[in-house]
């Protein structure tokens, strides 16, 4: 059954959409009707409220329906946990890195220029679209919340009680095979996951735990979602 995240309207038992974007999508692509039922969600104050509605009138301006059932989910404590990208060589790269991590349940993902990144720079239009995207792996997923998604140039300068685990191929004294997890996390995760001397300095005043996943190189995209499921585990 279809889910739409998207700001609503509702009175008594009775839910309005006004979005046109979701409303086009409803007539022109899934060609919904009257007495189709669909899910409508949407995220306020850290809960998700999720409907379950039956369409009664659905216009080019409207989408009007009775709630069926409905129900409520609040941000558990693996809200808490953030993974730090670095960027990537290519947009589209940074776009799949944004859509699988959505999928999978990742609330916080923060991209920063790393020591070996192509790109540096955060594209406002790019931005846009990363929130377009994670909205519909949001819809596409059924996830119940849409993840917080940002760029910092100096990440290191908002961490504060956090546990930093560093994900790498680096050999150290410090090295551990298995990490310990706690209510505010931070796993960061460098480009095809190897991070140079300068990323290093960023956070070595932290103490931060160093985790080896393998001795082979994995993707950047391929790093984070391991390092997830790691943490969903602890």
């Amino acid at each position: 059954m279809q889910l739409f995240h998207i700001e609503h309207t509702t009175q008594n038992w009775i839910l309005t959409v006004t979005d046109k974007e979701t409303i086009e999508q409803c007539r022109k692509v899934m060609r919904l009707k009257i007495g189709d039922l669909i899910h409508v969600q949407f995220t306020l104050a850290n809960t998700t409220t999720r409907h379950l509605i039956k369409i009664t009138e659905l216009s080019n301006k409207l989408l009007w329906s009775i709630i069926e059932s409905s129900s409520k989910d609040i941000s558990s404590e693996i809200q808490n946990t953030c993974i730090m990208v670095a960027m990537s060589n290519k947009w589209d790269k940074i776009e799949l890195i944004t859509q699988k991590l959505t999928e999978i349940g990742i609330a916080k993902i923060l991209f920063r220029p790393g020591e070996r990144s192509v790109i540096k720079e955060r594209n406002k239009n790019k931005a846009i679209r990363l929130q377009k995207i994670v909205k519909e792996a949001t819809e596409q997923s059924r996830w119940r919340f849409i993840p917080e998604i940002n760029y910092r140039e100096h990440p290191e300068d908002s961490i504060s009680d956090e546990n930093i685990i560093i994900f790498d191929k680096k050999e150290s004294e410090t090295k551990s095979d298995i990490f310990k997890w706690k209510w505010k996390t931070i796993g960061i995760i460098g480009p095809e996951w190897w991070l140079g001397p300068k990323d290093y300095d960023r956070f070595n005043k932290y103490h931060p735990q160093i985790y080896t996943l393998w001795e082979n190189v994995l993707r950047t995209e391929t790093a984070a979602i391991i390092w997830w499921r790691l943490v969903k585990n602890k």
